[in-house]
């Protein structure tokens, strides 16, 4: 097992021991199966995996993972955010790195891991964490004559 292999399968371990999902959909080609035997005494319910995004758009996800062999277009990342899943973690080299960024970032990805060494990224969303709730975002805060002179921008 290779260096970038072993903090792969860390990295991915510990997400779904932090994150506690039930369904998950691995995207890749390779060959799993170490990961598959390191997260198998983790409490998960099911684990898929494939290629194909368009076989599952009608499935929801606890989480999906999409692993650096494969790429995806925009819109499927899109239709995976919307109706697969509203937690995903998407590893890649670091071919197109600019375009991947900006890509990334559009979709609202944050950068979770940067290994320039063994040419690993992952950016990953989460709607729970994506928006959080502020106390100043809300009716009882607007537009209340008292509060006029307290808040200026």
């Amino acid at each position: 097992m290779t260096k970038k292999e072993k903090i792969l399968h860390s990295y991915i371990t510990n997400i779904i021991a932090d994150e506690n999902p039930k369904n998950i959909f691995i995207f890749t080609a390779q060959d799993i199966s170490k990961l598959i035997k390191r997260i198998e005494k983790l409490n998960i319910e099911s684990l898929s995996i494939g290629t194909s995004i368009e076989k599952v758009s009608n499935e929801n996800f606890d989480l999906f993972l999409i692993l650096d062999d494969m790429r995806t277009s925009e819109s499927n990342i899109g239709t995976i955010k919307n109706l697969i899943s509203h937690k995903i973690a998407i590893f890649t080299d670091f071919s197109n790195d600019d375009e991947t960024n900006e890509t990334m970032l559009r979709l609202g990805f944050q950068t979770e891991l940067f290994d320039k060494n063994n040419k690993l990224k992952c950016f990953s969303y989460n709607l729970k964490t994506y928006n959080n709730k502020r106390t100043w975002n809300n009716p009882k805060g607007w537009a209340n004559p008292e509060n006029f002179d307290k808040f200026r921008w």
